[in-house]
């Protein structure tokens, strides 16, 4: 049996982060002014408005997970070497030339996790002449965690191989 994985190397928009603060005082404050301040005292456009900005924030929890990140190549691992096309453009190194690989672990996509299409897991690799490769890599499923395990399990990458959860990782490597 040949041991080899194939994923999706993925580009995640980041949020804003000014944003994100405004946005939840924003959240936070339609909360207490529909549910906790006095209903007979509200104004009629502030109601309305609040109950948007409650639309909006449902939607960012919940809708963000249903959105699909942008693919910009394919990672693939084989016996014999590692593979990374970004935009055409493919580079294959030999795993002798590896001096180390990491990967920073997220998780599976699932329902119960932050996207259905997978989570962030950061792969680094490192050559012996110090050129390095840092992108995100897609694992769709358990199925698809088990297959990258298993062929890094089965190489000689895997003493060149480590791996870090982060820190609100739900499923183990």
């Amino acid at each position: 049996m040949k041991n080899e994985f194939k994923t999706e190397i993925v580009e995640t928009k980041q949020p804003i982060k000014i944003y994100g603060i405004i946005f939840g005082i924003l959240y936070l404050l339609a909360n207490f002014y529909l549910f906790l301040y006095d209903k007979e005292n509200q104004n009629i456009y502030l109601k309305y408005l609040s109950l948007i900005i409650l639309l909006f924030g449902a939607y960012f929890i919940f809708g963000e997970s249903f959105k699909k990140p942008k693919v910009v190549g394919i990672f693939k691992i084989t016996e014999k070497y590692i593979s990374i096309n970004l935009d055409g453009i493919e580079n294959k190194i030999g795993i002798k030339e590896i001096e180390s690989i990491f990967l920073k672990y997220m998780g599976y996509g699932s329902l119960t996790t932050h996207s259905i299409y997978g989570n962030k897991n950061y792969l680094k690799i490192l050559k012996k002449n110090g050129e390095n490769y840092n992108f995100e890599i897609l694992l769709r499923d358990k199925k698809m965690k088990n297959e990258f395990k298993n062929v890094l399990n089965n190489i000689e990458i895997n003493e060149k191989f480590n791996f870090t959860k982060i820190n609100n990782s739900k499923t183990e490597f």
